[in-house]
């Protein structure tokens, strides 16, 4: 993808340099900014398509534990005045790479029958508050000064009214957990 746009780019940066192609400048921009959104777009819902698809099974949470996300980091749901998170599963393998496909955290909301709904997944990155925010599904990492890392949620299996990517989800639910984390933020 970073190729494609590179050699866009490119390429209308030269062919622009003549004007051969009857657009300005400006005009030339704002074509490759608009090519370069709707190919980001396009590869933002490939890789939301691969993250449900790889984290399907994990609607079963023995299933998700089997393969490695297993440990509750920190323990307890998280809940905020803004909506709630669930319950994070951490898999300890995954934290230092940043693949759409492999998130570093998987999240539950408890029901009311004890089961555990799946709703979302969190991706972080270590690093400092001063670096470059991480980015995936063409969306930057929001720095959490709480945990010291770099976050996205991704709302995969949840729908949230404050968005996809947004930290809370007002439709999240702590109500049956038995160990709630009130927070101001995440």
């Amino acid at each position: 993808m970073r190729r494609m746009t590179v050699l866009l780019a490119g390429i209308i940066l030269l062919t622009g340099c003549g004007n051969s192609t009857g657009i300005g400048s400006d005009a030339a921009s704002a074509y490759q900014g608009t090519l370069s959104a709707s190919r980001g777009a396009e590869q933002e819902h490939k890789d939301l398509a691969a993250l449900r698809a790889a984290t399907e099974k994990f609607h079963k949470i023995e299933v998700a534990a089997q393969a490695g996300w297993n440990e509750q980091v920190p323990p307890g749901c998280f809940t905020s005045p803004d909506g709630s998170m669930g319950y994070h599963f951490r898999n300890l393998s995954k934290v230092g790479t940043l693949n759409p496909t492999e998130p570093q955290f998987v999240m539950y909301e408890p029901q009311k029958d004890g089961s555990m709904r799946l709703v979302g997944v969190e991706f972080i990155a270590l690093g400092s508050p001063t670096d470059t925010p991480p980015i995936l599904f063409g969306k930057s990492f929001q720095w959490n000064p709480t945990f010291g890392i770099w976050a996205l949620h991704v709302w995969a299996w949840r729908e949230n009214p404050s968005g996809l990517y947004a930290n809370w989800n007002p439709k999240v639910s702590c109500q049956y957990a038995t160990n709630i984390v009130a927070m101001a933020h995440h």
